[in-house]
């Protein structure tokens, strides 16, 4: 066997590890101002969790929805997340495809104040 060269037992399968991945998506919003940023996945695989950081004094008035494609997937379906100071880990298991686009809609409901909303989308290659 050369130097270098992992020993693998006969009849043993090697399991090639996930490439895994991580899209951010944040913006700066404007009060009373709204976007939707996309950015394509790199791979094909599962797209595993969603980070959501609201900073203090959003005072739940950011709405964020995420989602790939056509689909929105957190939450799940319809409606928004709209926290204060939190940044919660929602785990997910959605089939996405090399090349799909994954979005983040992101409305800033305050009339008075700024607020930089950020998103970690994790997706766990095939």
């Amino acid at each position: 066997m050369p130097i270098g060269q992992a020993y693998t037992a006969p009849g043993v399968r090697v399991k090639r590890p996930r490439r895994t991945e991580q899209i951010v998506l944040s913006q700066s919003l404007d009060p009373l101002t709204g976007v939707r940023i996309e950015e394509s996945l790199p791979v094909k695989g599962t797209i595993s969790s969603i980070v959501f950081h609201f900073p203090r004094g959003c005072n739940a008035l950011v709405d964020v929805a995420v989602g790939h494609g056509e689909r929105q997937i957190c939450p799940s379906k319809t409606g928004v997340i709209a926290l204060d100071e939190a940044t919660p880990v929602i785990p997910v298991s959605e089939k996405a495809e090399e090349g799909d686009i994954a979005w983040a809609e992101m409305a800033n409901g305050d009339g008075v104040n700024s607020h930089t909303i950020t998103v970690i989308i994790t997706v766990e290659g095939d």
